[in-house]
């Protein structure tokens, strides 16, 4: 019979924090099983002890590796939800905007109201002729070379570089609105007259998705800003990363799943996406075995949209289906896709991408003051690399 321990034990065992623990579960090094409680993460000991020893088996003198333990103090993924800067999230998703959020995750202070972030025009028009130079690009490609062009022109602080591109995102994927909230601006390019509703939805789902600690594209960011390339060439290696079909695009293969759900019913659509013994593109994390904390504010903001066709209804159909099968926890992809379909969106738009600048450049920041060149692969065929 296995023992069990809770998250403390696992930490003080293997000499690491919390945060580090959490990230050896995302990366598949230890498995994280739910209480009764549906809350408390346990740990089998033997898994635990093992991990250890494959850790203290490292030579000493081995150079450095990407496996890096990297302490960061920007956001914490915990049993019970996620924090920026030491604020709830969820909470956050309600009673803030993007732009603030953005500006805790830069500062480490909440602005009491929304800040404005004013468009430089020169800048703009530079992003244009370049993504028009391209030709046709979807609009995360847009977002790289947009930062690829603002990289020339480097920022004296990285959340200036942050600000100079949100500020012109709208305009490139075609706002109407000249000025107002992101989130209004960014609504006005899908829709002529988006509601109030969608206008937050899409600020609630920029704020649960502005950061989520170490995950790919971040660790792509924090790679760039440790040989100190400016802020703007970062964020271009991110705006890359995110654009694997495995990371911001996996949302696009929910919002097909329920696309397919509006037109052939849950069933059919479940069964077809499952089949071959696939996962099921929108459910499942790494991470959250309970639920994943992003999904419950994101798909309230979703509910309350204008839904003349009753999409919302087959939102609702695939998830019970999913729990039927037992396909796992519902994750913010299926939560995105939700927004995408009932919103009646462009399958296509970048919100994870524009959201996740501002945690990149929160991470680029923290990664100047840390030794550069401290990221370097090393292989050892054969052989076991360890943790």
């Amino acid at each position: 019979m296995s023992t069990f321990i809770g998250a403390p034990e696992a930490s003080r065992l293997l000499g690491v924090s919390k945060p580090t623990l959490y990230a050896y579960v995302s990366r598949g090094l230890l498995e994280r099983r739910t209480a009764d409680d549906g809350r408390t993460s346990l740990y089998v000991r033997t898994d635990v002890e093992r991990l250890r020893e494959r850790s203290r088996r490292r030579p000493a003198e081995r150079p450095p590796t990407i496996d890096v333990e990297i302490e960061s103090a920007i956001t914490q993924i915990a049993d019970d939800g996620i924090t920026y800067r030491g604020h709830d999230v969820a909470r956050l998703a309600v009673d803030a905007g993007f732009e603030q959020v953005a500006e805790l995750l830069w500062s480490g202070a909440l602005p009491t109201s929304r800040p404005t972030w004013s468009v430089d025009r020169r800048a703009l028009e530079r992003c244009r002729r370049v993504v028009a130079a391209a030709g046709p690009v979807d609009p995360s490609a847009a977002l790289a070379l947009a930062a690829a062009v603002l990289s020339t022109e480097p920022a004296d602080r990285s959340d200036d570089a942050a600000r100079r591109l949100l500020a012109v995102v709208p305009d490139l994927l075609g706002a109407r609105r000249r000025s107002g909230p992101l989130a209004l601006r960014l609504a006005s390019a899908w829709d002529l007259r988006p509601s109030d509703e969608l206008v937050t939805a899409i600020d609630r789902a920029l704020v649960l998705l502005a950061d989520h600690e170490l995950s790919t594209s971040t660790l792509g960011v924090r790679v760039a800003a440790s040989v100190r390339a400016d802020a703007g060439v970062a964020l271009a290696a991110g705006l890359q990363t995110v654009r694997g079909p495995l990371h911001g695009e996996a949302s696009r293969a929910a919002a097909e799943l329920l696309t397919i759900a509006v037109r052939d019913g849950a069933a059919t659509a479940v069964r077809s996406a499952t089949a071959g013994r696939r996962r099921l593109p929108g459910f499942g994390h790494a991470v959250y075995r309970s639920q994943d904390p992003r999904v419950a504010p994101l798909l309230a903001a979703v509910r309350s949209l204008p839904d003349p066709g009753g999409r919302i209804a087959v939102v609702d159909a695939v998830l019970a289906e999913a729990g039927r099968i037992g396909a796992g926890v519902p994750n913010v992809d299926l939560a995105l896709a939700a927004l995408v379909v009932v919103g009646d969106l462009p399958p296509d738009i970048p919100l994870l991408a524009i959201a996740r600048i501002a945690g990149w450049v929160a991470h680029h920041a923290e990664e100047l003051g840390a030794p550069p060149l401290r990221y370097r692969g090393l292989t050892h065929p054969g052989t076991d690399i360890g943790v």
